[in-house]
């Protein structure tokens, strides 16, 4: 029987756990993990896995981000390091065959990924979110459990749309913006902007 194909997850943290288990069902075997922040970590073991620094190993490792906050910033230090990004798609998302997933992407239990959509490296789609048709997710891009992205879509590099928030069809979020969570975005989103609320608008104080 052939051995499974082996990654590392950089990240330590409790969503860490999370990816560990994703890559694992979906066939992959998880040799470590990576820490990003803390080096008293290094040379620990975390969720059962050792955990090194990103120049521990020899360039040329595969990895998944598995850490909270800037995914596109994390992987930086991997890239750095010489590591080659994987990707994670747990058996339980549908994926449509049009789809595009660029590297490093990390896909949850019981999403759905519509036509001809584009998620762009290192996009998280969180479990059970939904990613309409003709959809553009940039790099870096978090869908937390549940968000809704209906079709036609285009969230830009960096957004994070919180649990549960629904963003309808034909709509801009641009990079860096923030959605709340349960937060229902029926107008554009400008780039660095925090939006919340039905119908979302800006967070108190927030330039508009």
């Amino acid at each position: 029987m052939a051995e499974m194909p082996e990654i590392h997850v950089a990240g330590t943290g409790s969503f860490a756990l999370e990816v560990v288990e994703y890559a694992r069902a979906a066939g992959l075997r998880v040799a470590g993990l990576v820490e990003l922040l803390d080096p008293s970590r290094v040379g620990t073991a975390i969720h059962g896995l050792p955990v090194r620094a990103a120049a521990d190993l020899p360039p040329g490792g595969t990895a998944v981000v598995g850490a909270g906050g800037d995914r596109a910033r994390h992987w930086e230090v991997m890239a750095a390091a010489g590591w080659r990004p994987a990707t994670v798609v747990h058996p339980s998302a549908s994926i449509s065959p049009s789809a595009e997933l660029a590297p490093g992407c990390v896909v949850g239990p019981a999403t759905v990924v519509g036509a001809a959509t584009h998620l762009g490296e290192h996009v998280l789609v969180g479990r059970g979110a939904l990613v309409g048709h003709h959809t553009r997710l940039e790099a870096g891009v978090v869908l937390n459990p549940g968000a809704n992205v209906a079709g036609h879509v285009r969230i830009g590099p960096g957004a994070a749309i919180g649990m549960g928030a629904l963003v309808a069809d034909h709509i801009e979020v641009g990079a860096r913006a923030v959605v709340a969570a349960g937060a229902v975005v029926v107008r554009p989103v400008a780039e660095g902007v925090r939006v919340q609320g039905v119908p979302a608008r800006p967070f108190a104080g927030e330039n508009r």
